[in-house]
């Protein structure tokens, strides 16, 4: 440790400054500084005289006078060198290098005030994060031209679509089959069922005759009796029938053709009944020919062709069998014409033999009832076909004989019914 002879103050290698004259004691960060003897502070140097700082292109001459001189700092001398009244001394300004020593001193001991940035820096923060206008502009420029991309690509799925779905429109209506199917379902819309009378429906043409059957009771199923009976046959039940207008012949090809625009038999002739027709396609049939005529036409239930075959019967066949049946013993292993053997009490032909006849109903036990769900045309499940056909022996063309078929086999013709008004 050391000590200051004026002011008696201790110190060390840091900066200190002496309380009488304020003089530097120690200027450790300066290796430069040159101490001064404490007793040379005592003495009072010459005033020093302050110059402005000269120009870069000429000096400036020594002032002339003493006003023009800066008075120097005053010191407040130390009481041991005043023995009674003594001027003043003046200490002289600290030496350059002093100076600067004592600058960087101070500022190692004291660090400056933070900084209050208010505003402008932070919107130049904010500026210096922010992507330049033009990276902003290319990023927009970018983004547009996908989004110009995109939305032309969509425009030309839509057009493109647009222009195939109007092609194919243009060629079912060019098409004869389609022209045929909408000419008479606006000739005929919403057409009303005729009321207790046969009447002939035309389509493209083509006529179908429907006969008009009387609602009734009938005792369904077959007795025990019977020659030939099945199982499945009974129990017998009484079943209320509507009145409803059945064709009077099976389907014909030609009539087929006309709704539906093919043919799927394998026997050919447009008098001859349509065969190799499925429960779906016969279904078809009659969605189409409703569609076309405004009346709603459909497959008979299991009930109704038994009511309508039966013609008021009770027995297994409604007249002669010979007389009104194409069947194995006189078909000669084929189909034959339509309406060529007799008609039976209700002036419908061929209900034995010739084709099969699809049901609508799915294929239940007995008793007959047709609130159970048989007759639910959303549920695919096994049908019911009814009448034998050609090839069928004589047992099969009875009136309560059941053939359980699912509805895919393409084994068999139908004929259609309407409900009465």
């Amino acid at each position: 440790m050391k000590s200051c002879p004026a002011c008696n103050r201790t110190f060390d290698d840091t900066m200190t400054f002496c309380l009488v004259d304020g003089s530097v004691l120690s200027a450790p960060f300066d290796p430069n500084a040159t101490q001064q003897p404490p007793a040379s502070r005592n003495t009072d140097p010459a005033p020093t005289m302050m110059y402005p700082a000269p120009n870069a292109g000429h000096s400036t001459p020594p002032p002339q006078s003493d006003k023009e001189l800066l008075p120097p700092p005053q010191t407040i001398a130390s009481p041991a060198s005043i023995p009674g009244a003594q001027p003043e001394s003046v200490s002289p300004p600290p030496r350059k290098d002093e100076e600067v020593a004592s600058q960087s001193a101070m500022k190692t001991i004291m660090a400056p005030p933070p900084e209050v940035v208010f505003g402008t820096n932070q919107r130049g923060a904010f500026a210096a994060a922010t992507p330049p206008d033009s990276q902003l502009t290319q990023t927009q420029s970018v983004g547009g031209k996908r989004l110009v991309v995109i939305g032309a690509a969509v425009l030309a799925v839509i057009l493109v679509g647009g222009i195939v779905w109007l092609i194919q429109r243009t060629r079912t209506r060019n098409t004869p089959q389609s022209r045929a199917a909408s000419q008479p379902a606006k000739q005929t819309e919403n057409k009303p069922a005729p009321t207790g009378q046969s009447f002939t429906e035309n389509v493209n043409g083509t006529a179908i005759a429907m006969v008009s059957v009387s609602g009734g009771t009938l005792l369904m199923g077959s007795p025990l009796s019977e020659t030939g009976r099945d199982q499945d046959e009974g129990p017998q039940n009484d079943v209320t029938v509507p009145s409803f207008y059945m064709s009077k012949f099976e389907i014909t090809q030609a009539q087929y053709k006309a709704v539906t625009g093919t043919n799927p038999s394998s026997f050919k002739g447009d008098d001859l009944p349509v065969e190799s027709v499925s429960w779906n396609d016969a279904v078809e049939f009659c969605r189409k020919l409703s569609q076309m005529t405004g009346r709603q036409y459909s497959l008979p239930t299991e009930a109704e062709w038994e009511y309508a075959a039966r013609a008021g019967t009770n027995g297994p066949y409604a007249g002669n069998l010979e007389a009104m049946t194409w069947y194995d013993a006189n078909s000669g292993n084929r189909t034959h014409p339509a309406g060529q053997k007799e008609p039976n009490g209700f002036g419908l032909y061929d209900m034995y033999g010739n084709v099969w006849e699809w049901c609508q109903s799915k294929y239940r036990p007995y008793p007959y009832r047709a609130t159970d769900g048989r007759e639910n045309l959303q549920e695919t499940d096994v049908r019911v076909m009814r009448g034998g056909s050609w090839e069928s022996a004589a047992k099969a063309c009875r009136s309560a004989y059941r053939r359980r078929v699912t509805p895919d086999p393409r084994s068999s013709g139908f004929r259609i019914i309407l409900g009465a008004a």
